[in-house]
């Protein structure tokens, strides 16, 4: 969750990105410096359209862009982050953003700070999850990724896209000696790509039933987040094609 940089007063028509391209099979990248400003803009595109909670929380988008390009920018010296292109046009299509588990993405400083206020709720609804699920105390750092969003173009969804996308990502992490992989899937439909990818349900809140301080901040939305875990092992044959 995301961004810096100056507002242009066409932000608003250039956050979203065109889609109008015919759908052919993606080929998978690492995410790198000369991406950000592209994958920013799509980020900001299907993040604030297709995202279940930030569709509650009603981000601007021309305020939200700024964010997306610092949260982008924070993720390329990590090296565990990729983007799915479109094989014929090179048309960005689809990212996957990871992060080691146990880093906090606020300790990028001010700007991340206000950024991730802007979602105080989903925040906090995730972090309650985890606490439930996962003990952090016992994970070194370096062995668990945390698969912390993923989006794919509309045209291209349902055709592996989001599958190769985290096949990818858990190649990398499993080569630089990762041993587990966790995802918080805020619908079915995330959830059911990464069960294709092997993951297991953990653990499950609801919007309905989520409270912060008193307050339903979801009420009325249905579903909840998921909370899905992998095991990573050195002898897996992780597959890297999107034909799933």
């Amino acid at each position: 969750m995301v961004q810096e940089g100056a507002w242009h007063a066409d932000d608003r028509e250039r956050a979203i990105p065109d889609t109008h391209a015919s759908p052919s099979s993606p080929r998978i990248v690492p995410l790198r410096e000369p991406d950000v400003e592209a994958a920013a803009r799509f980020y900001t595109g299907v993040f604030l359209r297709d995202e279940p909670t930030t569709r509650r929380h009603a981000p601007d988008p021309v305020r939200f862009l700024p964010y997306a390009r610092f949260y982008v920018r924070s993720l390329v010296s990590m090296e565990l982050s990729f983007l799915a292109r479109d094989e014929s046009t090179g048309e960005l299509i689809g990212f996957v953003f990871c992060i080691d588990l146990l880093d906090d993405p606020a300790q990028e400083g001010p700007t991340m700070v206000e950024f991730l206020s802007q979602f105080g709720e989903a925040v906090a609804m995730i972090d309650e999850l985890e606490a439930r699920h996962l003990d952090r105390e016992s994970i070194p750092r370096g062995s668990s990724l945390h698969i912390f969003q993923i989006g794919v173009d509309g045209q291209y969804r349902g055709r592996g896209t989001a599958q190769a996308l985290i096949r990818r990502a858990l190649v990398n992490a499993r080569d630089r000696g990762f041993e587990q992989a966790v995802a918080d899937c805020t619908n079915s439909t995330s959830k059911h790509a990464f069960e294709r990818c092997g993951f297991a349900e953990r653990g499950f809140s609801s919007y309905e039933s989520f409270d912060m301080d008193g307050v339903r901040f979801f009420s009325g939305l249905e579903g909840g987040i998921f909370l899905m875990v992998k095991d990573l092992h050195p002898e897996d044959g992780v597959v890297l094609t999107a034909g799933l």
